[in-house]
């Protein structure tokens, strides 16, 4: 046993020897930093062995004989590999030194900083610095091709409306429905197509368009003009303020926009081989008017190759749903930017929600043929008008514009003339088209004839006690050349008929010239503003605060020429003969040197001779057959007139001159609203009656007079030297946005001061004394001021009115006045 133990012990240490070959005893450091590196892992090849260092990066591993090497590998590190031949026998006292290099590539230190300006600041930075340059009424002159179409449509029309029994009496309009992208029906009703040749020169300032060919089809007399006036907006995207529905939005080019907008790069992209950056804009604050959209910019000249934008959400505009409009712009060879195409749409509702139509409003139009910096004679921008008509332009066949026009009309566009000429046929359509243009005029039509004034049917005052009024007229489908009016009222007091006669002419050719004839023998009320409501008006007097009891009969008779001269210039001429009868505390007197007594005069009479001249810079209208509406002008409207009576025309009394100067004007503000101001002043040469002098327009309703003191009673001050001023500024939503809860009701802030000053001499009272109820000036003006709030129910303005001097101790200062008043 002894024999077999000894042995298997010699066999044991002889295994170990041969398979225990070498010990490794060793630490794994940092290359570069000498700092040990634990958790690393050592593996011994081809057996696998292995371990892991500790964490001050040491390690032992037993190699067995058939290992050839170690391999050391770490996170982060190169792996390390060591052959068995370069290993010698070591121990725990005398250990192998491995580095590892890092992966890593080392750098000095960096300090990591957000930049100064954002790309999309940089961006539109270098936009507005080069506003100028890329501007095209910077250049000398440019003129070019013009392509416009107009049209308005009736929109929200959907499966309810159709099915309406009432819609289905109009069951050709069904055949005429589009849609537009988002689904939503639609029904054309008006499209206007114009061809023209546009030409601009900068110094000095001149413009000149010729129309070439023009057509109108559709529904007449559809009261649009003040949507349709907007929609020939002539939009410059590099101002600072776009004026649109007589409000002032906050351009995304603006130099200061910055305050307003927000910005945001978003792409880039090759548009039409040229390299652009998207940038899109958002409103910094809810309310105020700005536009959301983007914006496509040149990435060398900062030019804007497209421009998309719709109007901020939650913004105080009545009745615009949505605005939307986009500009295309072209490189010329000669790297000048132009205006390529442009199109506009509103969406015009009564309410965001409404189920009833409304309408859609879209202006597009192109451009082709420009031509930059091309001298003309300096006579060619001469023109009498700012818009020049072609021969022919309005006689152009189907066929005709079918070959000019750059884009072709769709089906329903195409179908408008033969909609309405079905329409007209039909008596439901006739009735609602009438009704309508009532609204809006207080006439309705019956073929030829048009019958009204609804405003006027009925009404009161201290004579007549009950009023009513009828009156008739000529329309359109009578003739575009001659207008015949008629009128008859009734007073059930005084129980006299009233009646008066008109006739209206076109007498001009291309320039608008209209001459007027007319007959009236009625009550009127002197004092009255020119803008004012007459006596017989069912406002003027529903709503009184005084009685009218200074009135006068007056038989008048005249004719009046008005006629365009130029572009901007009007000329008024007119003859009148009138003779007054006082009516109620108005009554006549005048002293007699003879007799020392005082005769009581039962009528006077004058005749007068009357011109006028009226400058507005670059005025434009919308015009009618024979009214008109002006669309605007960047420059006050200044005129002057004269009236001459003259003595022994048809019995007339007195010889005298009046002359008046007047200046007024309506501009925006930016985002302070829209201010409106003028002012007059006036003298009154020779002796003439009270009634022939000057009255400061007074007010005696609670209905709101823009152009009176609405303070002031009739005849209160009579003057034969005058002046006054005014200006009213309506803020829109500049405070009342900013009042949290009240601005969810959209109102908005109105005010205004009114002054008035004059003299009167006592040299008139040897034609006619002074009744006791006309007051003198002192040192002080009269003078009136008001605070209001207008879009209430988006359709009426209320104000406060305070009388500022010449207070009476038995009325009020302050009174409230409101008026019904259509604005955006």
């Amino acid at each position: 046993m002894n024999r077999v133990l000894l042995l298997l012990y010699i066999l044991g240490i002889n295994y170990m020897a041969f398979s225990q070959e070498l010990i490794i005893y060793g630490s794994v450091i940092d290359k570069k930093t000498e700092l040990p590196l634990p958790f690393c892992v050592v593996k011994a090849f081809p057996s696998k062995s292995a371990t892991l260092t500790d964490s001050l990066g040491g390690f032992s591993l037993e190699l067995l004989n058939s290992d050839k090497f170690i391999e050391i590998s770490s996170t982060g590190y190169q792996k390390s590999r060591i052959d068995r031949n370069n290993i010698k026998e070591q121990s725990a006292d005398n250990k192998i030194t491995i580095p590892l290099k890092s992966l890593f590539l080392d750098f000095e230190e960096i300090t990591v900083r957000a930049p100064e300006e954002l790309p999309s600041t940089v961006l539109h930075r270098n936009l507005i610095a080069n506003k100028s340059k890329n501007d095209k009424n910077n250049l000398d002159s440019y003129e070019y091709e013009l392509y416009t179409k107009i049209q308005f449509d009736l929109n929200n029309v959907g499966n309810e409306l159709k099915e309406n029994k009432q819609v289905k009496k109009l069951n050709v309009l069904l055949n005429y429905l589009d849609s537009t992208e988002d689904g939503v029906n639609y029904l054309p009703l008006i499209l206007n197509e114009t061809l023209s040749k546009f030409y601009f020169k900068k110094k000095p300032r001149e413009k000149k368009e010729i129309i070439t060919a023009s057509r109108t089809t559709g529904v007449e007399n559809l009261e649009l003009n003040q949507f349709l006036g907007d929609m020939y907006l002539d939009l410059n995207i590099y101002d600072n303020i776009y004026k649109i529905f007589g409000k002032s939005f906050v351009s995304p080019t603006a130099n200061n926009s910055r305050f307003f907008y927000k910005y945001y790069l978003e792409d880039s992209s090759l548009i039409d081989n040229q390299w652009c950056y998207n940038l899109k804009f958002i409103p910094k604050r809810k309310g105020e008017l700005t536009f959301t959209g983007n914006m496509w910019i040149h990435d060398t000249s900062f030019a804007i190759k497209s421009f998309h934008a719709n109007v901020s959400e939650d913004i105080n505009l009545n009745f615009i749903q949505d605005f939307y409009f986009t500009q295309e712009f072209t490189r010329l060879q000669d790297s000048t930017w132009m205006l390529k195409k442009e199109k506009l749409i509103a969406d015009i509702q009564l309410t965001k929600k409404s189920k009833m139509s409304g309408f859609y409003a879209r202006k597009t139009s192109e451009r082709n043929a420009f031509v930059i910096n091309k001298k003309r004679a300096k006579n060619f921008y001469k023109s009498s008008s700012t818009v020049d008509v072609a021969e022919g332009a309005g006689t152009k066949t189907k066929e005709a514009w079918d070959s000019l026009r750059p884009t072709q009309l769709s089906k329903q566009e195409a179908g408008i003339g033969a909609m309405i000429d079905s329409l007209n046929t039909n008596p439901y359509f006739k009735r609602l088209k009438n009704i309508t243009y009532m609204a809006a005029s207080g006439y309705y039509q019956l073929g030829k004839i048009e019958i009204g004034d609804v405003y006027s049917l009925a009404s009161t005052n201290p004579v007549e006690k009950f009023r009513t009024a009828l009156a008739l007229r000529t329309s359109n489908d009578f003739s575009k050349k001659i207008e015949l009016g008629i009128k008859g009222a009734y007073g059930f007091g005084d129980r006299k008929w009233k009646y008066g006669a008109t006739l209206r002419g076109n007498v001009g050719g291309k320039k608008r010239a209209v001459l007027s004839l007319f007959y009236n023998y009625d009550i009127e009320q002197i004092g009255l503003s020119p803008y004012a409501i007459g006596v017989g008006n069912t406002f003027a007097t529903l709503f009184s605060t005084a009685a009218f009891d200074k009135l006068t009969f007056l038989k008048k008779t005249g004719a009046k020429l008005e006629k365009d001269f130029g572009k901007d210039i009007l000329i008024s001429v007119g003859a009148e003969w009138k003779q007054f009868n006082p009516l109620g505390l108005a009554n006549f007197l005048r002293p007699n040197s003879n007799s020392g007594i005082i005769d009581t005069i039962t009528q006077i009479t004058t005749a007068e001779f009357s011109g006028l001249i009226r400058w507005a810079k670059d005025e434009e209208y919308i015009s009618g057959a024979f009214d008109r509406t002006s669309v605007r002008s960047k420059f006050p409207a200044i005129s002057l007139q004269g009236i001459f009576g003259v003595k022994n025309i048809l019995g007339s009394e007195y010889n005298y001159q009046k002359i008046q100067f007047n200046i007024e004007h309506k501009t925006q503000l930016g985002i302070l609203g829209r201010l409106e101001y003028g002012a007059n002043i006036g003298a009154v040469f020779g002796n003439v009656a009270y009634p022939l002098l000057h009255a400061i327009p007074g007010n005696q309703s609670l209905w709101l007079m823009t152009s009176a003191f609405n303070k002031l009673n009739f005849l209160e001050f009579v003057c034969d030297r005058y002046t006054g001023v005014y200006i009213e500024n309506h803020w829109d939503g500049f405070f009342m946005n900013k009042i949290p809860l009240v601005k969810k009701l959209n109102l908005r802030l109105v005010t205004s001061g009114r002054m008035a000053y004059g003299a009167l001499s006592h040299r008139h009272q040897v034609n006619m004394i002074y009744p006791d109820f006309i007051k003198e000036f002192d040192k002080l003006p009269y003078a009136e001021s008001s605070i209001g709030i207008e879009n209430l129910f988006k359709f009426f303005r209320v104000d406060v009115v305070w009388r500022m001097t010449y207070l009476d101790a038995a009325t009020s200062p302050l009174g409230i006045r409101a008026k019904f008043a259509l604005i955006f």
